[in-house]
């Protein structure tokens, strides 16, 4: 179980950490695709992708680490000073408190070994075909007709039904309501949890001392999603270090381990939707921003930024399983 733990997995011989690597494969009855090492800002894992179903995992060291935030960042842009000015005459006193009012506080963890989803999952919507739609609801079969000839991709009937055009193929989703308690009952009988709130953000961060995994400011060089358009692929979206999908779209709020439905990785896009900038706008991606609990007023614009009750958003919400690796 020691070599499980960065301090040691990391100095291991390839082989060594292949042969720990099929092992957990046997272990949780899981298909090894291939070994891969994953290098992302100054952070480095040699891991394995697992086949689980239709779903990737890799393995995640444990490690002691220090998590949350604290305090002002150092030498912001001219850019993000400039839009945090919006606010305040002075922004580093409005970033400062907006800080205190958002992020996790610091404080050390030890973070057990895990075996982690790669990509996100969707809540409420679930695959389906032609004959259950006529049953679902007839009237979708005319939407559906309209759609095949549509010269858009997809098709969002709110809270009902989906159409995505997939090369030749129609793929057709059904929404499905489901509450936190039950997505949670769902995950457990399968053999998964959810990541808790230390899991999470050392899924996200690895333990960084900085606002971002890559430093305290935004990158104004990226190609971000809703900001830059720069070929097809959004920088955020490329795996981390640990070979995971995490953190890069705001509008995209994940769901994890805890007493009530609390999300982290985004705000469900409330400051890009408010036009505040790069900075606010991706700041919710940070690993150590924190979802306010239910009726909480946004300091940014006074609105309320979580209205939501137990019941999930399937436009919204996502989730990611895991698997923590006990004796």
């Amino acid at each position: 179980m020691k070599n499980l733990y960065n301090n040691i997995y990391s100095v291991l011989p390839e082989e060594k950490k292949k042969e720990i690597l099929e092992n957990l494969a046997k272990k949780y009855n899981m298909e090894v695709l291939r070994f891969e090492t994953f290098t992302k800002y100054s952070k480095s894992t040699f891991t394995a992708i697992f086949k689980y179903k239709e779903s990737e995992f890799v393995f995640v060291p444990g490690d002691k680490v220090v998590l949350g935030y604290e305090g002002l960042p150092k030498n912001l842009s001219n850019e993000s000073l400039e839009q945090l000015k919006y606010f305040s005459e002075n922004p580093n006193e409005f970033l400062e408190e907006y800080i205190k009012d958002n992020f996790s506080k610091l404080r050390k963890v030890t973070i057990n070994p895990m075996l982690v989803e790669r990509d996100l999952q969707t809540v409420a919507w679930r695959k389906s075909n032609l004959d259950e739609l006529k049953e679902f609801n007839i009237k979708l079969l005319d939407e559906y007709n309209k759609f095949k000839s549509d010269k858009y991709n997809r098709l969002t009937l709110d809270e009902t039904a989906r159409f995505t055009k997939i090369e030749d193929k129609i793929e057709i989703e059904l929404y499905d309501y489901i509450t936190y308690d039950e997505l949670c009952e769902n995950i457990k009988h399968d053999g998964f949890s959810l990541p808790n709130l230390d899991e999470w953000e050392y899924l996200c961060g690895g333990g960084c001392r900085t606002l971002f995994p890559w430093g305290d400011d935004i990158d104004y060089n990226m190609n971000l999603f809703y900001y830059t358009k720069k070929g097809n692929k959004y920088d955020l979206e490329e795996p981390n270090f640990f070979g995971l999908s995490i953190a890069y779209d705001p509008y995209k709020m994940e769901i994890i381990e805890a007493d009530e439905l609390t999300f982290k990785g985004g705000d469900g896009g409330c400051n890009i939707c408010g036009g505040f900038g790069e900075f606010l706008g991706y700041l919710s991606c940070s690993p150590y921003y924190i979802q306010k609990p239910i009726g909480a007023i946004n300091i940014v614009n006074d609105c309320i930024v979580n209205e939501y009750d137990d019941e999930l958003d399937g436009d919204f919400n996502f989730y990611r399983r895991i698997i923590r690796i006990e004796e």
